[in-house]
């Protein structure tokens, strides 16, 4: 007799906690649902209990008909509709709620699926969907609600798919996607250059393909982009002119993201910024052409005065990412020598950049400048110019931009000066006597 009561009194301490806590974490009915489902072999009463207390909740809530305790209505249906998926829950109580409840959107959002596809259960399921569908069209109902019950509608029973036909390819493409897609990783990059080595490059068609693959880079899991750099940094020792064409093909895709400027490039245009970077860290392309693509993610198709350009509007500011992107992946490299002056020049350009960026009517008290951009900018100046005094205003950026220029004025014209004194210095040592041709001549004659 007490281990009964000890029993009873543990079961309903149990079903009383999940109701308690669940009022608040919906994201918990699923676990609970499974939990129960668990104990019910050895502990049934918990889950004929917990279902005795919900069709209690579910039918006071329908005496009731408020629209005050909504949330609690929503717990409720929702407990219901997971307990139902694991057969807690008996599917003819679940349909006649699904029948009489104002709550049958959240209910088919839950369970409809497993209701419908059920096949004890599949028909009357069907004949409720179908009822649902003609209230709808028949009631003046609001565009929220409409949204609603098409989208239960369609969870359960979604429209037939045309079958995606799945290219077909020849073995040795497939073989290359494999080695590129799939098999290539930081452990496995040398076993992949050894099955590259053994294609046959005679083969213009297979040299081309996997070319073409190679740029086509935003293919590759975005973590693995450095393998496929560091495997053609490999495979160059034997066959040089798959690193140029890649390279070239590179160079086209970004000058071609940031002519087309369209929203749905966008991850490819990073993929192949960040592959950029890493060419350049494994030694496939120079500085200066990286220097030259930064100042093309701030030059190209912008206006000097700050006006708008439908090449790069106002309010698009997918180049700024695109400049950390390729400076984050190869800028700390800059830091020494020529590379490193170069790269202090431009972010005193970049800088006048993102203040043009940030002047513009778009952003004001209701839209401001995106927070996660600005994170993304300081997280890319600490990481290479941690001392670097940053600009704080358009203003102070166009300032240090003419200050700039005019320093490279002063040394271009203290260079051509020298070089002009060098050449007359060089034309007054080489210049021939008078009289030397005409005595010349005379001799000949």
């Amino acid at each position: 007799s007490m281990r009964n009561n000890l029993r009873v009194n543990g079961t309903n301490t149990i079903v009383k906690l999940m109701v308690v806590l669940c009022s608040s974490r919906l994201d918990l009915l699923p676990f609970y649902s499974r939990l129960v489902a668990t104990l019910h072999p050895c502990m049934s009463d918990v889950a004929d209990d917990l279902c005795s207390i919900l069709k209690g909740d579910f039918r006071f809530h329908i005496r009731k008909k408020d629209q005050i305790n909504i949330e609690t209505k929503n717990k409720t249906v929702r407990f219901i509709g997971e307990l139902a998926k694991f057969k807690l829950f008996s599917k003819t109580d679940t349909l006649h709620c699904l029948k009489v409840g104002d709550m049958a959107c959240t209910l088919l959002e839950t369970s409809g699926r497993f209701l419908f596809r059920s096949p004890d259960s599949h028909l009357r399921t069907s004949v409720l969907l179908e009822q649902m569908m003609r209230k709808k069209q028949a009631q003046h109902l609001d565009a929220r609600y409409v949204t609603m019950v098409e989208n239960a509608y369609y969870y359960c029973n979604p429209p037939p798919m045309e079958k995606t036909v799945r290219k077909k390819r020849p073995p040795l493409q497939e073989y290359i996607r494999k080695l590129l897609y799939k098999d290539l990783s930081k452990v496995t990059t040398e076993k992949v250059l050894r099955q590259m080595r053994k294609l046959p490059w005679q083969d213009p068609e297979s040299k081309g393909y996997l070319i073409c693959c190679m740029v086509n880079i935003w293919n590759i899991k975005y973590n693995s982009i450095h393998c496929v750099a560091n495997l053609l940094a490999g495979l160059v020792a034997y066959q040089e002119d798959v690193g140029i064409h890649v390279v070239d093909g590179v160079l086209e895709d970004i000058r071609l993201g940031m002519e087309v400027n369209q929203p749905k490039f966008n991850q490819r245009r990073i993929s192949s910024a960040k592959f950029l970077g890493e060419l350049y860290n494994y030694r496939m392309v120079e500085s200066a052409v990286i220097f030259r693509t930064l100042f093309s993610f701030i030059s190209f198709g912008v206006n000097p005065d700050g006006s708008p350009s439908p090449l790069d509007p106002p309010e698009h500011l997918f180049r700024i990412r695109m400049v950390c992107t390729l400076l984050d992946t190869c800028g700390q490299y800059f830091d020494r020598g020529s590379s490193k002056r170069k790269l202090d020049c431009f972010l005193i350009y970049f800088q006048r950049y993102i203040w043009w960026k940030k002047s513009v009517e778009v952003w004001s008290a209701e839209h401001q400048f995106p927070i996660d951009i600005d994170y993304m900018i300081s997280d890319t100046l600490e990481l290479l110019r941690p001392k670097m005094k940053l600009c704080i205003s358009l203003e102070d950026s166009t300032r240090h931009v003419t200050e700039l220029e005019r320093e490279f004025l002063v040394k271009l014209g203290k260079r051509l000066r020298e070089r002009k004194q060098s050449r007359d210095r060089q034309d007054v040592d080489n210049e021939i006597p008078r009289g030397t041709r005409r005595r010349k001549k005379e001799a000949l004659v």
